[in-house]
Parts: C-alpha cells; structure tokens; sequence
C-alpha cells in the first residue's frame, strides 16, 4: 500500500511538474541555440587562430623547458636526485626504468648501504649482544659496555654513529642524562648523508631524543637543518620526521629567535613533503598516464603532456635524462600557463585564457591532442555589445528557468520530507518491535526455567523452592509492568487513558514502590537508599500510575548505572510540592540530549546505550503520568557522574 502511494506521488509529480518544465526549457534553448549559432560562425576563424597560436607558445616553452633539464643533469648527473632545480617552474625530474618512474631519493644507495655495514661479521655480533641484554636480560650497565665495544670495531661512519645512539639510548635508561645527552649530541653533529636502512639520517633519531627531555636549543635546531641543506632530495619518511620534529621544536622552544627558525624550517618542510606525495603518486598513477609505450620505452619529446594533481603539474616525457634511459619533466602548470602573455592572449573580438579544464565538465575548447586536459575559453573584448545580447528572449528564458529551478526543487523537497518521515517512523517502529521482543524474552526465559527445574522436583529442600517461586514472581511481575508500559502507551497514543485520581499518602506509594523492587535490585547487587520526609500532606493521585512512573525511573537508573551500584530514592516537600527523586551514578546523559530523552521511541544514540535494551517509552510515559496530575519532571545529569530525575507533584493546599 505504501509503495503504491509513492509510487502514484511520482508519477503526478512527473505529470504536473517535470513534463511542462522540460518543454518549457526546450523552448527556451532552441531560441538561444539559434543565436548562439550566429555568432559563433563569424568568430570560428578567429578562435581557430588564437588556439593555433597558444600551442606553438605553449609548446616552445616546455621544450625549452625539458632541454634545458636534460642538458644540465647530462653534464652533472648526481643532479637527478636534487630536489631544487635552476627553473623554479620545474617540480620534479625522474627518469623512467623498465616502465617504471624512478623518484630522484630513489637513487640514494645510502640505505643499502647502510644495511650492509650494520650486518657485517664481529660489529653486528657485538650490537646483538647489547640488544639482547638491554631488551631482553635487562642488564643496561653490561649492554653499554658492549655498544662501547662495538664502537670500537666499527668501521665505517654509520656503524659507528648506530652504536652510539644505542648507547645513548642505554644510558638515559640506566638514569645517566648528562652522559647520554652528550653521547646524543655526538650523534646530533653527524653528517645528514649517515643514514639508517631506511634512508633516515641517524642525527634526527638523537634529535628527537634531545627534544623529548626539553632541550631546543641551537644545535638541535641546526640538526634538524642538515637534512635540506644536503643537495639530495630526502626519503619521504625523513620528511615525515622532521615534520614532527620541527612542530615539537616549535612547542618547547623559549626562544623568539630560535622557535621562528623552526617555524620556517617547518614551512619548507611541508612545502618539499607536499612535492613528495605528489611524486609518489604520480609514481602510482604513471602506467596510466601513457607517457611510455608498449615495450616500456620512453615517448619522444612533444607527445602530450598531462595535467597531474591540484596544484597542478604538467609532466611530459623527455626523450634522454642521464644518457641513457628515458625520463619525466613535471612542471608547475600556474606559472607556466601565467607566463604566456600574462595568461591571456588577445585578437581584434576576443580574450583567450588557457586553463585547465575540470574532469568531466565541457567548459572551454581543448587545447589540443598534445595538451590533453587544458582548454581555451573565450571571452568577448566589447562588454558593452555582449549585454546588448540579454534581449527580452534571453530575459524570459531566465525567468522560467528560474520558475522551472524553483518549482521543482520544491517539489522535490516535498516529496523527500514525506519519504523520510515514512523511514523515520517505519525505523522507529523496527526499533521498537525487537526492543519489546528482547525485552520480553528475558522474563519469559527466567520463568520458563525456574518452572521446569520445579517441575523436575528440583530443589528438594523448601527454601530453595521458595526462592524459585519468588523468583518466577518477580519476573512475572517485570513482564507485567512492561505490558503496563506498552498498553499505557497504546490508550495515550489513542487518547483514551484516564487516570483515577484520590487522596493518597505519597510515602506510602514511595516506600511501596521500594518493596516492589527489591529483588530485582538484590539480584543485580544494587543498594537502594530510601529517605522520605515523613508529615507530607497526601496527595490526590492514581496511586498505580505514581508508582509506575517511579518504577520506570528505578528501572531506568538500573540500566544506566554502569559500574555503580548505588541508587537513591528521595521524598521531601519543597515549594509546595511533594518532590520525588531517583539518583544514580551512572553514565550521565550529554546536555544536549536531556530535551530529547522524553520523546517516544527516543534512546541516546551512543555505542554503549545501543548494548543496553529498551522501548524507549518508560520517560515518555513518566513525562505523561506526571503532567497529567499538573506536576513536571525534570532531569539533572552530567556524562559520567550520573543522573537524577525529579517529579514534582503539587500538594492539596498549594494549587490555585
């Protein structure tokens, strides 16, 4: 039935809306059609001019560009792997292998090499020794001794730098911190070229160590240099390091001068850690590209060039980086594209701007099949003949089409407020139904047990049986006060529930109610203190609803007490009404969603609520009881320290 109605709403929606709307947009682009058509064949000639002439610009310049790359790396070929070029235009220049971008820190043979020396023979016998006993056996004092020996066998820079940081390590352990900053700042004044095996240089592991016991001073700041300084292009995880590195910096620095240093070496570290990830995508993404044939090998110069990224690059094959394998030249595509004439290029009629066109629109004319992905657009050089052409035609088309725009999407904004309503309430009602079905199944399961072990003649002895009784009285009466809850809720919903009200002692309904839930409290080791004022004049009430609506609160502080076992329930006179209150020490309720914990079906939406069961209709009717004896009940809660709700119940004398 319902899938019948929304059906029948689309459809009128399409009939009384969309249809009119389509034709009348049809009209009003055969019109502009026909003008547009005008004035484009008298200024085809020319844009085909213009376009001509920005290739050929666009062309010498990455040419140029490209030779000027490959002519200096031929000449100096450790150049491949610096990371600032002569043409600050130039982003990055790599070469290609076997198919494959070969990113310029990729050349650093420096962590092989590393690798090697820290496995070689007697040194990286004597490192194990200390390795096992510092991490393992935990003698620290024997563990230096024997960094000290490997230090005294090591054989090259970046043996001997490891085991010295593994010492200073060991003695800042054993509580040795003048020694061990001194052994780190040993290390901190190692060439950035003495790197570990993964291309990090040793002297920012000691860095580190230093910044993390407070000292940001000069030399470390001066360490955490050395790596940019170096004409190579650093390992994007000495990037990623010395990124936190200068941001620690930057924290413990009490230094105007020294914490504004760091602030620009953090800059430039961010700008150079943002060139990277481009390159390592662009390494990722090259097979896709098609800058490289079939067979692997590299494109001739001028086969396209690609736009890559935001910012922008544009990369190009090169014919030959370093003699021998083909390459890449990525340039960036702002200043490049800016440099044509300021980025504009002009005829008698019109204004030419290249740009790049944006993946999957059609604005501007494509460049050409060289420059895949940039496009030419077009502006008139004579405003005033331009506004001119907004006749009442084009006025008109306007107007509807803003009508259409508007209509439809307020139709549409009909429609779907109806369909979510229609979700909300059908999920609020799925909700509901297995919440009731959990929570109907606990009870019933408790009582099916206890009956069948008293059927099986089990226990034997009296106290045992009367304890299963009681038991499978207390569950059946659980069940009952949720079946209370339901068909209360059903009468409120129909507006048919009536409540019968007489003079009633409100300590007697309070003490009552506590009886009521002893066991349930004892068997889930609650302790619930009563304290009730006594001389409290009585109240005209509907003693099973008060009490109701105290025991859905009861039973709401056992469910959201966490941990706590420890729950409150208060009866005192206060502005002339009789005041009831039930406190817990639970997880408390965010004050954002105390408006909203009164509403039907309403449970806070949090992972740990979900785990607990409910019909989300106890506050509700707590809410409706309440009001409905002129009182108010109000909530008192803070996430983690607890919950206390308060009903208000006006006594005899203090109403109007």
């Amino acid at each position: 039935m319902a899938a019948h109605a929304h059906r029948r709403q689309v459809l009128l929606f399409l009939a009384a809306i969309l249809l009119p709307c389509s034709v009348l947009v049809a009209l009003g682009l055969r019109m502009t059609v026909q003008e547009r058509e005008l004035a484009e064949n008298r200024l085809a000639d020319e844009r085909r001019q213009v376009m001509r002439q920005l290739r050929q610009e666009l062309s010498s310049l990455l040419e140029r560009i490209t030779l000027q790359q490959a002519t200096a790396i031929a000449a100096q070929p450790e150049r491949l792997q610096a990371f600032e070029y002569d043409d600050p235009e130039v982003a990055l220049v790599a070469r290609i292998s076997d198919g494959q971008l070969v990113l310029p820190w990729q050349h650093d043979d420096g962590p092989a090499r590393a690798r090697r020396l820290l496995e070689q023979g007697e040194f990286a016998g004597r490192v194990g020794q200390a390795e096992h006993e510092e991490f393992v056996t935990g003698g620290l004092e024997r563990a230096a001794d024997l960094y000290r020996e490997a230090m005294e066998l090591a054989q090259h820079p970046v043996q001997r730098v490891q085991a010295r940081l593994s010492l200073a390590r060991t003695l800042d352990r054993i509580g040795r911190r003048g020694n061990a900053s001194a052994a780190y700042r040993a290390v901190l004044a190692a060439a950035s070229d003495v790197t570990d095996e993964y291309g990090v240089p040793v002297s920012l592991y000691a860095a580190g160590r230093l910044l993390e016991g407070g000292l940001a001073d000069e030399a470390v700041l001066g360490g955490l240099r050395g790596p940019l300084d170096e004409p190579r292009w650093p390992s994007p995880a000495t990037l990623y390091m010395l990124r936190d590195l200068a941001g620690s910096f930057v924290e413990k620095a009490t230094d105007a001068d020294l914490r504004q240093g760091a602030e620009l070496l953090s800059r430039r570290v961010s700008s150079l850690l943002e060139r990277t990830e481009r390159a390592l995508a662009l390494q990722r993404d090259f097979s896709r590209l098609g800058l490289t044939r079939a067979e692997g090998a590299a494109t001739q110069q001028g086969d396209g060039w690609i736009p890559y990224g935001a910012p922008a690059w544009l990369v190009g094959a090169a014919p030959s980086i370093d003699g021998q394998d083909g390459g890449v030249v990525a340039v960036r595509a702002g200043p490049v594209l800016a440099s044509l004439q300021g980025g504009t290029t002009s005829s008698r009629e019109l204004v030419a701007e290249v740009t790049l066109a944006s993946e999957g629109t059609s604005a501007g004319e494509p460049l050409g099949p060289d420059f895949p992905g940039l496009a030419v657009s077009f502006t008139s050089t004579d405003p005033s003949a331009s506004a001119a052409g907004w006749n009442v035609r084009r006025w008109f088309y306007l107007l509807g089409l803003f009508l259409v725009v508007s209509v439809t999407l307020f139709g549409a904004y009909l429609l779907w407020r109806d369909v979510r309503r229609e979700l909300q309430l059908a999920e609020m009602r799925s909700r509901f139904v297995s919440a009731v079905s959990h929570e109907l199944k606990t009870p019933l399961t408790s009582i099916r047990m206890f009956a069948e072990t008293l059927h099986m003649g089990r226990p034997a002895d009296p106290d045992g049986q009367a304890e299963y009784l009681e038991t499978i009285v207390n569950e059946s009466e659980r069940l009952t006060r949720l079946l209370n809850n339901i068909l209360d809720f059903s009468k409120i919903e129909q507006g048919k529930k009536t409540y019968r009200r007489e003079p009633h002692d409100v300590a007697e309904i309070v003490r009552s109610t506590a009886r009521a839930m002893r066991y349930p409290l004892e068997q889930q080791r609650f302790q619930l203190h009563v304290e009730v004022e006594e001389d409290i004049p009585p109240v005209r009430v509907d003693r099973d609803a008060v009490e109701q609506a105290i025991l859905n609160l009861l039973a709401n502080a056992m469910k959201y007490s966490g941990d706590s076992r420890d729950i409150e329930l208060r009866l005192r006179a206060e502005d002339g009404s009789a005041l009831i209150e039930v406190s817990d020490r639970g997880v408390g309720i965010e004050p954002a969603e105390q408006a909203r914990i009164f509403e039907r079906f309403y449970r806070v939406g949090s992972p740990d609520n979900q785990r607990i069961p409910g019909t989300g209709l106890g506050l509700t009717l707590v809410r409706h009881i309440v009001r409905a004896h002129d009182g108010r009940v109000t909530v008192r809660s803070s996430p983690g320290k607890g919950s206390t709700f308060s009903i208000h119940l006006p006594l005899e004398g203090a109403r109007s």
